[in-house]
């Protein structure tokens, strides 16, 4: 397996095969989880939510910052488009462009928060800011905080905020442990965040009080 990845990384397996390899491997983890759930039945099942339950929020919060949050922003500023949008992107059929895409993802997801001019509004899990960039931009009367558990990714946003002139742009740096703050918010806003977390009802119940 290691093999296989090393040339994976090398770029010497053809799109084709990977995207071979991901759904094999996929399959064989849901197979797995399936075998377990089977085995543990309802009181395993009763188990793993209590055991969600007396979880930290998240855990391994070092790990993903090790992994790719702590990469140098000039990386990101490669492979991703104008937007920096570290998440997914929106391809309808008008779309042809990834800058095009971050776009028309940003644009959804405002319009399915129901953002409005004069918000205030917090976004967890910010990563390189493009959300609330989006939010800043487009609703200038709203204000933002931005959170990261990531340095390089709150230096950057803080940069990029002074660059563009944008007042309404506040960042923090905490993991979800820890993060709290005493304002409140119109909408709290976050993509792809959650799956970092472990005890989502702690995580809700805090957040809920910030609304």
């Amino acid at each position: 397996m290691k093999l296989l990845i090393d040339l994976t990384e090398r770029g010497v397996i053809p799109d084709r095969f990977i995207r071979y390899g991901i759904r094999m491997l996929d399959r064989r983890r849901l197979a797995e989880e399936a075998r377990k759930e089977s085995e543990a039945g309802e009181n395993g099942v009763c188990r793993f939510i209590q055991d969600l339950r007396e979880s930290p929020i998240a855990l391994e919060v070092e790990k993903p910052k090790e992994q790719h949050y702590e990469i140098p922003p000039a990386f990101f500023q490669r492979v991703l488009g104008k937007r920096m949008k570290y998440s997914s992107c929106y391809w309808p059929p008008e779309v042809k462009s990834l800058d095009e895409a971050e776009e028309a993802m940003l644009r959804l997801t405002c319009e399915r928060a129901q953002v409005e001019d004069g918000m205030e509004i917090l976004d967890l899990g910010c990563g390189w800011g493009s959300l609330s960039f989006w939010i800043a931009e487009k609703f200038p009367k709203s204000r933002v905080l931005a959170v990261s558990n990531s340095v390089p990714q709150g230096e950057f946003i803080r940069g990029r905020a002074r660059e563009l002139s944008l007042g309404n742009v506040e960042v923090t740096t905490a993991d979800m442990n820890r993060f709290d703050t005493d304002r409140r918010f119109d909408r709290i806003l976050s993509v792809e965040m959650f799956e970092h977390m472990r005890n989502w009802e702690r995580l809700l119940d805090r957040i809920s009080g910030m609304l």
